[in-house]
Protein backbone atom coordinates (compact mmCIF):
# COMPACT_ATOMS: atom_id res chain seq x y z
CA UNK A 1 0.00 0.00 0.00
CA UNK A 2 1.22 2.96 -0.97
CA UNK A 3 1.02 6.37 1.62
CA UNK A 4 0.25 10.28 0.86
CA UNK A 5 0.62 12.03 3.78
CA UNK A 6 -0.82 15.66 4.53
CA UNK A 7 2.09 17.97 3.68
CA UNK A 8 0.91 16.91 0.31
CA UNK A 9 -2.20 18.59 -0.45
CA UNK A 10 -3.63 21.05 -3.13
CA UNK A 11 -6.74 23.71 -2.74
CA UNK A 12 -7.78 23.33 -6.07
CA UNK A 13 -7.75 20.51 -8.93
CA UNK A 14 -6.25 21.65 -11.32
CA UNK A 15 -4.07 19.69 -14.30
CA UNK A 16 -1.15 22.17 -13.75
CA UNK A 17 -0.41 20.02 -10.62
CA UNK A 18 2.50 17.90 -10.20
CA UNK A 19 1.36 14.84 -9.02
CA UNK A 20 1.88 13.92 -5.32
CA UNK A 21 2.40 10.29 -6.41
CA UNK A 22 1.78 7.74 -9.08
CA UNK A 23 0.01 4.67 -9.10
CA UNK A 24 -0.90 1.57 -11.14
CA UNK A 25 -4.54 0.70 -11.39
CA UNK A 26 -5.68 -1.28 -8.74
CA UNK A 27 -3.90 -0.14 -6.34
CA UNK A 28 -4.50 0.73 -2.85
CA UNK A 29 -3.39 4.31 -0.95
CA UNK A 30 -3.56 5.56 2.17
CA UNK A 31 -4.37 9.28 2.44
CA UNK A 32 -3.47 11.34 5.36
CA UNK A 33 -6.20 14.59 5.34
CA UNK A 34 -6.10 17.89 6.97
CA UNK A 35 -9.57 19.54 8.30
CA UNK A 36 -11.28 22.00 5.93
CA UNK A 37 -8.92 24.56 7.52
CA UNK A 38 -5.55 23.17 7.23
CA UNK A 39 -5.20 22.19 11.41
CA UNK A 40 -5.49 25.77 12.08
CA UNK A 41 -8.38 25.51 14.33
CA UNK A 42 -7.03 24.27 17.44
CA UNK A 43 -8.87 25.62 20.37
CA UNK A 44 -12.75 27.53 21.15
CA UNK A 45 -10.50 30.36 20.78
CA UNK A 46 -9.80 30.10 16.82
CA UNK A 47 -12.49 31.52 15.07
CA UNK A 48 -13.23 31.32 11.19
CA UNK A 49 -13.85 34.99 11.16
CA UNK A 50 -10.96 35.37 8.56
CA UNK A 51 -10.01 33.21 5.43
CA UNK A 52 -7.59 30.33 5.44
CA UNK A 53 -4.46 32.23 3.40
CA UNK A 54 -3.89 29.63 1.36
CA UNK A 55 -8.11 28.11 0.81
CA UNK A 56 -10.17 26.15 1.86
CA UNK A 57 -10.75 22.72 2.17
CA UNK A 58 -7.58 20.98 1.20
CA UNK A 59 -7.28 17.96 -0.47
CA UNK A 60 -4.21 15.27 -0.27
CA UNK A 61 -2.88 14.44 -4.13
CA UNK A 62 -2.92 15.18 -6.45
CA UNK A 63 -2.93 11.14 -7.45
CA UNK A 64 -1.70 10.14 -11.15
CA UNK A 65 -3.07 7.08 -12.71
CA UNK A 66 -1.07 5.16 -15.14
CA UNK A 67 -3.10 4.63 -18.32
CA UNK A 68 -6.21 6.71 -16.98
CA UNK A 69 -6.73 9.30 -20.60
CA UNK A 70 -9.53 11.05 -20.75
CA UNK A 71 -13.18 9.44 -21.93
CA UNK A 72 -12.13 6.79 -19.19
CA UNK A 73 -13.77 6.48 -15.72
CA UNK A 74 -11.85 6.17 -12.52
CA UNK A 75 -13.31 4.10 -9.72
CA UNK A 76 -12.52 5.28 -5.83
CA UNK A 77 -13.50 2.37 -3.10
CA UNK A 78 -13.46 3.47 -0.01
CA UNK A 79 -11.96 1.13 2.67
CA UNK A 80 -11.42 2.78 5.62
CA UNK A 81 -11.94 6.28 7.27
CA UNK A 82 -9.64 6.94 10.57
CA UNK A 83 -10.57 9.67 12.22
CA UNK A 84 -8.59 11.99 14.24
CA UNK A 85 -9.06 12.40 18.41
CA UNK A 86 -11.35 16.17 17.91
CA UNK A 87 -12.56 17.72 15.69
CA UNK A 88 -14.52 21.46 15.13
CA UNK A 89 -17.70 22.72 14.51
CA UNK A 90 -18.61 26.68 14.21
CA UNK A 91 -20.74 29.17 13.81
CA UNK A 92 -19.74 31.94 10.65
CA UNK A 93 -21.00 35.32 11.45
CA UNK A 94 -23.75 35.86 8.73
CA UNK A 95 -23.08 32.81 7.07
CA UNK A 96 -25.53 29.52 6.25
CA UNK A 97 -28.74 28.84 5.82
CA UNK A 98 -30.45 31.03 8.77
CA UNK A 99 -27.56 33.64 8.18
CA UNK A 100 -30.09 36.52 9.37
CA UNK A 101 -29.85 34.98 12.89
CA UNK A 102 -25.90 34.20 12.80
CA UNK A 103 -24.67 37.36 14.83
CA UNK A 104 -21.31 35.89 15.59
CA UNK A 105 -18.25 33.52 15.31
CA UNK A 106 -18.36 30.76 17.33
CA UNK A 107 -16.11 27.34 17.51
CA UNK A 108 -16.22 24.70 19.53
CA UNK A 109 -13.75 21.56 19.70
CA UNK A 110 -15.61 18.32 19.92
CA UNK A 111 -13.63 15.53 21.06
CA UNK A 112 -13.86 11.97 19.36
CA UNK A 113 -14.12 8.78 21.80
CA UNK A 114 -14.87 4.90 21.12
CA UNK A 115 -16.51 6.01 17.77
CA UNK A 116 -19.08 8.71 19.77
CA UNK A 117 -19.08 12.56 19.22
CA UNK A 118 -19.34 14.26 22.25
CA UNK A 119 -21.13 17.76 21.58
CA UNK A 120 -21.02 18.20 25.84
CA UNK A 121 -21.65 16.16 28.48
CA UNK A 122 -24.78 15.49 27.94
CA UNK A 123 -25.44 15.31 24.38
CA UNK A 124 -23.81 13.00 22.01
CA UNK A 125 -24.31 10.60 19.05
CA UNK A 126 -22.76 8.04 16.72
CA UNK A 127 -19.79 9.24 14.48
CA UNK A 128 -20.59 8.80 11.17
CA UNK A 129 -17.20 9.99 8.57
CA UNK A 130 -17.64 10.95 5.50
CA UNK A 131 -15.38 12.55 2.71
CA UNK A 132 -16.29 16.31 1.73
CA UNK A 133 -14.19 16.63 -1.48
CA UNK A 134 -13.12 14.00 -3.61
CA UNK A 135 -12.65 14.74 -7.23
CA UNK A 136 -10.41 14.85 -10.51
CA UNK A 137 -8.88 17.50 -12.12
CA UNK A 138 -11.01 19.37 -15.12
CA UNK A 139 -9.88 19.49 -18.60
CA UNK A 140 -10.47 23.21 -18.19
CA UNK A 141 -9.28 25.77 -15.80
CA UNK A 142 -8.79 24.15 -12.31
CA UNK A 143 -11.71 24.09 -9.80
CA UNK A 144 -10.85 25.30 -5.84
CA UNK A 145 -11.37 22.37 -3.77
CA UNK A 146 -14.01 24.33 -1.89
CA UNK A 147 -16.69 24.38 -5.16
CA UNK A 148 -18.00 21.47 -6.87
CA UNK A 149 -18.94 20.79 -10.51
CA UNK A 150 -18.62 17.42 -13.23
CA UNK A 151 -15.02 16.68 -12.20
CA UNK A 152 -16.24 15.81 -8.37
CA UNK A 153 -15.08 18.37 -5.59
CA UNK A 154 -16.46 19.67 -2.70
CA UNK A 155 -19.68 17.45 -2.79
CA UNK A 156 -20.40 17.25 0.34
CA UNK A 157 -22.32 14.09 0.42
CA UNK A 158 -22.45 11.82 3.11
CA UNK A 159 -23.48 8.72 1.23
CA UNK A 160 -19.20 8.96 0.13
CA UNK A 161 -18.26 7.06 3.18
CA UNK A 162 -16.44 3.66 3.86
CA UNK A 163 -18.08 0.51 1.76
CA UNK A 164 -18.59 3.12 -1.27
CA UNK A 165 -17.75 3.16 -4.86
CA UNK A 166 -17.26 6.65 -6.18
CA UNK A 167 -17.19 6.88 -9.77
CA UNK A 168 -15.21 9.80 -11.32
CA UNK A 169 -14.78 11.69 -14.93
CA UNK A 170 -11.10 11.17 -16.51
CA UNK A 171 -10.38 14.86 -17.88
CA UNK A 172 -6.70 14.34 -18.21
CA UNK A 173 -4.29 11.79 -18.27
CA UNK A 174 -3.73 10.50 -15.20
CA UNK A 175 -6.76 11.77 -14.17
CA UNK A 176 -5.28 14.05 -11.01
CA UNK A 177 -7.59 12.63 -8.07
CA UNK A 178 -6.81 15.03 -4.57
CA UNK A 179 -9.29 13.50 -1.58
CA UNK A 180 -10.08 15.28 1.35
CA UNK A 181 -12.22 17.50 3.54
CA UNK A 182 -13.38 15.14 6.18
CA UNK A 183 -16.45 14.86 8.25
CA UNK A 184 -16.79 13.42 11.63
CA UNK A 185 -20.40 13.62 11.32
CA UNK A 186 -22.49 16.08 8.87
CA UNK A 187 -25.83 16.40 8.25
CA UNK A 188 -28.01 17.53 5.47
CA UNK A 189 -27.81 20.41 4.49
CA UNK A 190 -24.33 21.58 6.32
CA UNK A 191 -26.78 24.17 7.37
CA UNK A 192 -23.66 26.33 9.01
CA UNK A 193 -21.16 25.86 5.87
CA UNK A 194 -19.10 23.54 8.87
CA UNK A 195 -19.72 20.12 9.62
CA UNK A 196 -17.89 18.65 11.94
CA UNK A 197 -14.20 19.17 10.89
CA UNK A 198 -11.58 16.65 11.39
CA UNK A 199 -8.20 15.44 10.54
CA UNK A 200 -8.52 11.81 9.07
CA UNK A 201 -6.58 8.89 7.48
CA UNK A 202 -8.44 7.47 4.20
CA UNK A 203 -7.79 3.90 2.39
CA UNK A 204 -8.85 3.77 -1.06
CA UNK A 205 -8.52 0.94 -3.70
CA UNK A 206 -8.04 2.81 -7.21
CA UNK A 207 -9.35 1.19 -10.59
CA UNK A 208 -10.02 2.58 -14.05
CA UNK A 209 -12.48 1.22 -16.26
CA UNK A 210 -10.94 1.85 -19.88
CA UNK A 211 -13.03 3.61 -22.37
CA UNK A 212 -16.18 4.02 -20.54
CA UNK A 213 -16.89 7.61 -19.77
CA UNK A 214 -19.03 9.50 -17.21
CA UNK A 215 -19.98 12.79 -17.32
CA UNK A 216 -20.11 13.70 -13.88
CA UNK A 217 -19.77 11.46 -10.35
CA UNK A 218 -22.25 9.04 -9.53
CA UNK A 219 -21.93 6.49 -6.26
CA UNK A 220 -22.63 2.69 -6.02
CA UNK A 221 -23.13 1.06 -2.12
CA UNK A 222 -24.14 -2.08 -1.49
CA UNK A 223 -27.82 -1.36 -1.93
CA UNK A 224 -28.38 1.82 -3.79
CA UNK A 225 -27.32 4.13 -6.89
CA UNK A 226 -26.54 7.94 -6.29
CA UNK A 227 -26.18 10.07 -8.79
CA UNK A 228 -25.13 14.22 -8.21
CA UNK A 229 -25.88 17.69 -9.02
CA UNK A 230 -24.61 21.03 -7.89
CA UNK A 231 -25.75 24.36 -8.75
CA UNK A 232 -26.06 28.20 -7.59
CA UNK A 233 -29.76 26.92 -8.01
CA UNK A 234 -31.12 24.86 -5.63
CA UNK A 235 -33.79 23.34 -7.66
CA UNK A 236 -31.22 22.68 -10.83
CA UNK A 237 -28.71 20.81 -8.50
CA UNK A 238 -31.86 18.73 -7.79
CA UNK A 239 -32.84 18.53 -11.85
CA UNK A 240 -29.31 17.30 -12.50
CA UNK A 241 -28.67 14.85 -10.17
CA UNK A 242 -32.58 13.36 -11.31
CA UNK A 243 -31.64 13.75 -15.07
CA UNK A 244 -28.33 11.62 -13.79
CA UNK A 245 -30.46 9.16 -12.15
CA UNK A 246 -32.79 8.87 -15.17
CA UNK A 247 -29.95 7.92 -17.43
CA UNK A 248 -28.50 5.73 -14.94
CA UNK A 249 -31.49 3.48 -14.47
CA UNK A 250 -32.11 4.04 -18.51
CA UNK A 251 -28.35 1.95 -18.94
CA UNK A 252 -28.43 -0.67 -16.00
CA UNK A 253 -32.36 -1.43 -16.41
CA UNK A 254 -32.93 -0.90 -19.92
CA UNK A 255 -35.63 1.14 -19.85
CA UNK A 256 -37.00 3.90 -21.39
CA UNK A 257 -36.85 7.95 -20.53
CA UNK A 258 -41.44 7.33 -19.57
CA UNK A 259 -40.85 3.85 -17.60
CA UNK A 260 -37.40 5.38 -16.15
CA UNK A 261 -39.11 8.99 -14.92
CA UNK A 262 -42.50 6.52 -13.57
CA UNK A 263 -39.90 4.34 -11.79
CA UNK A 264 -38.07 6.93 -10.05
CA UNK A 265 -41.00 9.55 -9.16
CA UNK A 266 -41.84 5.55 -7.08
CA UNK A 267 -38.94 4.71 -6.00
CA UNK A 268 -35.89 7.18 -5.67
CA UNK A 269 -35.23 10.06 -3.29
CA UNK A 270 -33.85 13.69 -4.45
CA UNK A 271 -32.09 14.86 -1.32
CA UNK A 272 -30.30 17.85 -1.01
CA UNK A 273 -26.81 17.01 0.55
CA UNK A 274 -24.92 21.26 1.02
CA UNK A 275 -27.31 24.25 0.73
CA UNK A 276 -25.49 26.30 3.12
CA UNK A 277 -25.97 29.17 1.04
CA UNK A 278 -28.40 28.90 -1.73
CA UNK A 279 -27.74 31.60 -3.93
CA UNK A 280 -23.98 32.27 -3.13
CA UNK A 281 -22.63 28.91 -2.87
CA UNK A 282 -22.95 26.31 -4.36
CA UNK A 283 -25.99 23.43 -3.80
CA UNK A 284 -25.01 19.91 -3.90
CA UNK A 285 -28.03 17.31 -4.48
CA UNK A 286 -28.03 13.26 -4.79
CA UNK A 287 -31.04 11.14 -6.17
CA UNK A 288 -31.13 7.80 -4.07
CA UNK A 289 -32.51 4.66 -6.17
CA UNK A 290 -32.40 1.31 -4.21
CA UNK A 291 -30.80 -1.56 -6.37
CA UNK A 292 -33.26 -3.83 -8.03
CA UNK A 293 -31.73 -7.04 -8.53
Amino acid sequence: MKKLTRTQIVYSLDKIHPPAITIDPGETVLLETYDARSGTIRSNRDLLDHPHPLGANPATGPIFVRGAEPGDTLTVEILDIALADEGFLAVKAKTGLLAAQADRFVTRMVPIRDGQVIFSESIRFPVRPMIGVIGTAPAGEGVPTGDAGPHGGNMDNRYVTTGTTVYLPVNVPGALLGIGDIHAAMGDGEITMVGLEICAAVTVRITLEKGVACSRPWLATADEWVTTGDDLDPAQACRIAAEEMIQLLQRNLDLSFDEAYMLMSARSDVQLCQMCGPGEFFTTARAVFPKIA
